[in-house]
């Protein structure tokens, strides 16, 4: 077998890489057949070239998988498959403590949960369990994580 077999075995078999890596999602036969092909390569080069060759078509292979990576770490569909982080400065869950104890209006009926105002602002809310009927004088109860818990305004 000449060299120019084994570097088409070997060539082809990173083409059939890059496919599968750049194309077809997952792992499938053309992965399969370019990994057999590139080790059909280095196998023929050492019955053709000895110890020695299969060194060398080892060596270039490294150096050609190296490359593939490189390539494919700079591509579009792969950083289109990961996730970005790079969102500065949220939070996810917002400080409602400063509304403990401030009253408000329910616009929806609170059943147990709905929208109130309260300072302007339009809130979602929730009760303890109980139904608080729209446009009822409401007060902040208490914060439980996200969750702002309101009851009926006494005298309401």
């Amino acid at each position: 077998m000449t060299t120019l077999t084994i570097a088409l075995l070997v060539v082809c078999g990173f083409i059939l890489l890059v496919i599968e890596v750049l194309l077809i999602p997952g792992f499938s036969i053309p992965g399969i057949l370019g990994i057999g092909m590139i080790i059909y390569g280095v196998w023929r080069a050492r019955v053709a070239y000895g110890f020695e060759g299969a060194l060398v078509t080892m060596l270039l292979c490294a150096v050609g998988a190296v490359v593939l990576i490189l390539f494919a770490l700079k591509s579009r569909t792969v950083r289109s498959v990961g996730l970005e982080y790079d969102e500065k400065g949220h939070s996810s869950i917002d400080d409602y403590t400063a509304l403990v104890g401030k009253e408000g209006t329910a616009l929806t009926k609170l059943r147990p949960a709905g929208i109130a105002t309260i300072e302007g602002n339009r809130i979602d809310v929730v009760t303890d369990g109980e139904f608080i009927e729209a446009n009822s004088p409401i007060r902040v109860a208490g914060i439980e994580g996200a969750r702002i818990i309101v009851e009926l305004k006494e005298g309401g």
